[in-house]
């Protein structure tokens, strides 16, 4: 199955789950050898924004928002 359509067909029929763990592999190759420091780094990014909301301090936007805005601006730019 090389033709890139048939692939993306392929893949919109998966759970939304398995798009997600797709879509993150896909970037992940596109990326090259992982930054420890960076890796590093995130762990600390993702410690404090747990942090952020079990202290309730944090603004938490609902997933069908995001998606919503990301969609939006997807469409702005191959509009």
């Amino acid at each position: 199955m090389s033709d890139p359509a048939a692939v993306l067909d392929a893949a919109l029929e998966l759970a939304e789950d398995e798009r997600a763990t797709l879509a993150l592999r896909l970037i992940e190759s596109l990326e090259g050898p992982r930054d420890e420091d960076a890796e590093g780094e995130w762990a600390k990014e993702v410690a404090r924004r747990v942090r952020d909301l079990r202290a309730g301090t944090a603004q938490v936007i609902p997933a069908a928002d995001v998606r919503k805005r990301v969609r939006g601006r997807l469409s702005k730019m191959h509009g």
